[in-house]
Protein backbone atom coordinates (compact mmCIF):
# COMPACT_ATOMS: atom_id res chain seq x y z
CA UNK A 1 0.00 0.00 0.00
CA UNK A 2 1.48 3.26 -0.61
CA UNK A 3 1.80 5.54 2.19
CA UNK A 4 0.35 9.27 2.07
CA UNK A 5 1.85 11.92 4.02
CA UNK A 6 0.16 14.86 4.51
CA UNK A 7 2.20 18.10 4.12
CA UNK A 8 2.86 21.65 3.18
CA UNK A 9 4.99 22.18 0.28
CA UNK A 10 5.37 25.44 -1.32
CA UNK A 11 7.49 26.17 -5.01
CA UNK A 12 10.66 26.79 -3.09
CA UNK A 13 11.02 23.65 -1.44
CA UNK A 14 10.02 21.67 -4.71
CA UNK A 15 12.63 23.67 -6.93
CA UNK A 16 14.74 22.93 -4.42
CA UNK A 17 14.06 19.17 -4.65
CA UNK A 18 14.65 19.35 -7.81
CA UNK A 19 18.09 21.18 -7.69
CA UNK A 20 19.60 21.06 -4.42
CA UNK A 21 19.43 17.42 -3.46
CA UNK A 22 18.08 15.92 -6.47
CA UNK A 23 20.90 12.94 -6.50
CA UNK A 24 18.66 11.84 -3.13
CA UNK A 25 14.95 12.85 -4.16
CA UNK A 26 13.24 12.51 -7.05
CA UNK A 27 10.21 14.76 -7.33
CA UNK A 28 7.12 13.60 -9.65
CA UNK A 29 3.72 14.77 -9.94
CA UNK A 30 1.30 12.58 -7.93
CA UNK A 31 -0.27 9.82 -10.25
CA UNK A 32 -2.75 8.49 -8.62
CA UNK A 33 -6.49 9.20 -8.19
CA UNK A 34 -7.50 10.81 -5.03
CA UNK A 35 -11.17 9.85 -3.65
CA UNK A 36 -12.44 11.82 -0.24
CA UNK A 37 -15.57 9.52 0.97
CA UNK A 38 -15.57 7.89 -2.37
CA UNK A 39 -15.94 10.52 -4.46
CA UNK A 40 -13.03 11.48 -6.58
CA UNK A 41 -11.29 14.68 -5.91
CA UNK A 42 -8.71 17.16 -7.85
CA UNK A 43 -5.86 17.57 -4.94
CA UNK A 44 -2.95 18.50 -6.44
CA UNK A 45 0.05 16.17 -5.22
CA UNK A 46 4.02 15.37 -5.37
CA UNK A 47 5.90 12.06 -4.93
CA UNK A 48 8.86 12.18 -2.98
CA UNK A 49 10.84 9.18 -2.28
CA UNK A 50 7.97 6.81 -2.61
CA UNK A 51 5.61 9.31 -0.32
CA UNK A 52 2.70 11.50 -1.70
CA UNK A 53 2.89 15.04 -0.24
CA UNK A 54 -0.34 17.44 -0.81
CA UNK A 55 -0.56 21.52 0.16
CA UNK A 56 -1.92 21.93 3.58
CA UNK A 57 -4.87 24.46 1.89
CA UNK A 58 -6.02 21.80 -0.84
CA UNK A 59 -6.94 18.94 1.91
CA UNK A 60 -8.50 21.22 3.99
CA UNK A 61 -10.61 22.63 0.92
CA UNK A 62 -11.34 18.96 -0.19
CA UNK A 63 -11.52 17.13 2.88
CA UNK A 64 -13.51 19.33 5.25
CA UNK A 65 -13.35 19.47 8.80
CA UNK A 66 -10.66 21.66 9.43
CA UNK A 67 -9.60 25.24 7.91
CA UNK A 68 -5.81 26.56 7.39
CA UNK A 69 -4.79 30.47 7.96
CA UNK A 70 -1.44 31.91 8.46
CA UNK A 71 -1.44 34.43 11.18
CA UNK A 72 1.64 36.42 12.64
CA UNK A 73 4.14 34.68 10.89
CA UNK A 74 2.40 31.12 12.48
CA UNK A 75 0.54 28.44 10.33
CA UNK A 76 -3.00 27.88 12.06
CA UNK A 77 -5.07 24.79 11.60
CA UNK A 78 -8.19 25.18 13.28
CA UNK A 79 -10.95 22.43 13.85
CA UNK A 80 -14.67 22.97 14.49
CA UNK A 81 -14.42 21.99 17.78
CA UNK A 82 -11.82 24.91 18.67
CA UNK A 83 -13.04 28.43 19.90
CA UNK A 84 -10.78 31.30 20.43
CA UNK A 85 -10.04 32.14 23.60
CA UNK A 86 -12.10 34.66 25.19
CA UNK A 87 -9.64 37.96 26.35
CA UNK A 88 -10.35 39.87 29.23
CA UNK A 89 -10.90 43.49 28.84
CA UNK A 90 -8.55 45.64 29.43
CA UNK A 91 -7.81 47.29 32.78
CA UNK A 92 -6.01 50.43 33.33
CA UNK A 93 -7.49 51.54 36.46
CA UNK A 94 -6.81 50.88 40.33
CA UNK A 95 -9.83 48.71 41.03
CA UNK A 96 -8.66 45.28 42.01
CA UNK A 97 -9.39 42.34 39.12
CA UNK A 98 -9.54 38.73 39.35
CA UNK A 99 -7.26 36.56 37.91
CA UNK A 100 -7.47 33.10 36.74
CA UNK A 101 -3.88 31.54 37.12
CA UNK A 102 -2.46 31.04 33.89
CA UNK A 103 -5.50 32.41 31.93
CA UNK A 104 -5.13 34.04 28.32
CA UNK A 105 -5.49 37.64 29.34
CA UNK A 106 -5.21 41.25 28.79
CA UNK A 107 -4.72 42.83 31.62
CA UNK A 108 -2.65 44.63 33.57
CA UNK A 109 0.50 43.31 35.45
CA UNK A 110 -0.76 42.08 39.19
CA UNK A 111 -1.28 44.23 42.34
CA UNK A 112 -1.67 44.20 46.09
CA UNK A 113 -5.63 43.19 47.06
CA UNK A 114 -5.94 41.23 43.21
CA UNK A 115 -7.70 37.85 43.58
CA UNK A 116 -5.61 35.14 42.35
CA UNK A 117 -8.09 31.95 41.50
CA UNK A 118 -5.91 29.04 41.29
CA UNK A 119 -6.83 25.75 39.22
CA UNK A 120 -8.32 24.07 41.86
CA UNK A 121 -10.55 26.97 42.27
CA UNK A 122 -9.31 28.07 45.35
CA UNK A 123 -9.10 32.27 45.62
CA UNK A 124 -5.98 33.48 47.13
CA UNK A 125 -6.07 37.42 47.82
CA UNK A 126 -2.32 39.09 46.98
CA UNK A 127 -0.39 41.04 49.60
CA UNK A 128 3.28 41.79 49.99
CA UNK A 129 5.05 39.05 51.40
CA UNK A 130 8.55 40.04 54.45
CA UNK A 131 10.73 40.95 51.95
CA UNK A 132 8.24 42.88 49.90
CA UNK A 133 7.54 40.75 47.52
CA UNK A 134 4.31 40.41 46.28
CA UNK A 135 2.62 36.78 46.23
CA UNK A 136 5.63 35.93 48.36
CA UNK A 137 4.70 32.51 49.82
CA UNK A 138 0.70 32.46 49.03
CA UNK A 139 2.07 29.55 46.19
CA UNK A 140 0.32 31.87 43.26
CA UNK A 141 2.02 32.51 40.23
CA UNK A 142 -0.12 35.93 39.17
CA UNK A 143 1.51 37.07 35.96
CA UNK A 144 1.79 33.32 34.90
CA UNK A 145 0.08 34.25 31.27
CA UNK A 146 1.45 37.72 31.08
CA UNK A 147 4.16 38.68 28.48
CA UNK A 148 6.05 42.15 28.04
CA UNK A 149 7.23 43.24 24.74
CA UNK A 150 10.59 41.70 24.84
CA UNK A 151 10.85 38.89 22.39
CA UNK A 152 12.84 37.48 24.88
CA UNK A 153 12.39 33.39 25.61
CA UNK A 154 10.36 32.81 28.91
CA UNK A 155 9.84 29.22 31.09
CA UNK A 156 6.46 29.86 31.44
CA UNK A 157 3.74 30.02 28.21
CA UNK A 158 3.48 33.68 27.64
CA UNK A 159 0.85 35.96 26.35
CA UNK A 160 0.61 39.44 25.05
CA UNK A 161 0.11 42.39 27.49
CA UNK A 162 -2.68 45.15 26.38
CA UNK A 163 -1.43 47.87 24.73
CA UNK A 164 -1.86 50.41 27.49
CA UNK A 165 0.33 48.67 29.56
CA UNK A 166 3.17 50.89 30.46
CA UNK A 167 4.45 50.33 33.67
CA UNK A 168 6.98 46.87 33.44
CA UNK A 169 8.44 46.48 37.04
CA UNK A 170 8.21 44.37 39.35
CA UNK A 171 7.74 44.28 43.27
CA UNK A 172 11.35 45.38 43.84
CA UNK A 173 10.71 48.38 41.29
CA UNK A 174 13.49 47.21 38.72
CA UNK A 175 12.20 46.70 34.94
CA UNK A 176 11.07 43.50 33.93
CA UNK A 177 12.26 43.80 30.24
CA UNK A 178 14.77 41.19 29.51
CA UNK A 179 13.78 39.13 32.71
CA UNK A 180 12.41 35.68 32.92
CA UNK A 181 9.27 34.73 35.13
CA UNK A 182 10.17 31.81 37.16
CA UNK A 183 7.48 29.20 38.30
CA UNK A 184 8.13 26.95 41.16
CA UNK A 185 6.79 23.78 40.05
CA UNK A 186 6.69 22.30 43.67
CA UNK A 187 5.29 25.35 45.47
CA UNK A 188 3.21 26.74 42.57
CA UNK A 189 5.13 30.23 42.82
CA UNK A 190 5.83 32.35 40.43
CA UNK A 191 7.92 35.17 40.53
CA UNK A 192 10.41 37.63 37.88
CA UNK A 193 13.72 36.56 38.49
CA UNK A 194 14.99 39.63 40.33
CA UNK A 195 11.89 39.14 42.96
CA UNK A 196 13.09 35.61 43.19
CA UNK A 197 16.90 36.83 44.47
CA UNK A 198 15.47 39.51 46.92
CA UNK A 199 13.07 37.09 48.44
CA UNK A 200 15.47 33.89 48.68
CA UNK A 201 19.10 33.49 49.78
CA UNK A 202 20.92 30.01 49.19
CA UNK A 203 21.13 27.55 52.22
CA UNK A 204 24.15 28.14 54.32
CA UNK A 205 24.39 24.26 55.78
CA UNK A 206 25.00 21.05 53.10
CA UNK A 207 22.20 19.57 51.99
CA UNK A 208 21.82 15.43 53.79
CA UNK A 209 20.27 13.55 50.98
CA UNK A 210 19.87 13.96 47.20
CA UNK A 211 16.81 15.89 46.02
CA UNK A 212 16.93 17.33 48.95
CA UNK A 213 14.54 20.78 49.14
CA UNK A 214 14.95 23.66 51.09
CA UNK A 215 13.35 25.10 54.36
CA UNK A 216 11.15 27.57 51.50
CA UNK A 217 11.52 24.60 49.16
CA UNK A 218 13.08 26.61 47.22
CA UNK A 219 16.28 25.03 46.77
CA UNK A 220 16.97 21.66 45.88
CA UNK A 221 20.44 19.92 47.04
CA UNK A 222 21.31 17.92 44.06
CA UNK A 223 24.72 15.93 43.55
CA UNK A 224 26.86 18.50 46.42
CA UNK A 225 25.63 21.89 45.59
CA UNK A 226 21.83 23.56 45.70
CA UNK A 227 20.70 24.97 43.05
CA UNK A 228 17.64 26.95 42.55
CA UNK A 229 14.42 24.72 42.61
CA UNK A 230 12.38 27.75 40.85
CA UNK A 231 14.13 27.47 37.87
CA UNK A 232 14.10 24.08 37.20
CA UNK A 233 12.18 22.69 34.63
CA UNK A 234 11.50 19.42 35.92
CA UNK A 235 9.66 16.64 34.31
CA UNK A 236 6.79 14.81 35.98
CA UNK A 237 8.45 11.95 36.90
CA UNK A 238 11.28 13.92 38.24
CA UNK A 239 8.86 16.33 40.32
CA UNK A 240 7.04 13.12 41.52
CA UNK A 241 11.26 11.83 42.39
CA UNK A 242 11.39 15.43 44.37
CA UNK A 243 8.16 15.14 46.36
CA UNK A 244 8.48 11.57 47.41
CA UNK A 245 11.93 12.33 48.67
CA UNK A 246 10.43 15.19 50.76
CA UNK A 247 7.53 13.59 52.13
CA UNK A 248 5.17 15.76 49.81
CA UNK A 249 2.03 15.23 48.01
Amino acid sequence: MKRFTLGFIIGGIVCSALTGFAVEYAVTANPFPIKVDGVEKSIEGYNINDSTYFKLRDVADAVGGFTVGFTNNTITINTPQYTPPELSEPTSDDEPITIHEGEVSQRRFAREGDTVIKADGTAVVLKKGPHGILGEGQGVAPDLGLEVPTGGNRRVEAYKVFSGLTDFKDSTGKSVINQIYYVNKVTGEGHWGSEWMAMTSEPTTEGTFEYQLSEDKNWIWMGSEWIQMYVQDPTEAELRAVCDANGLN
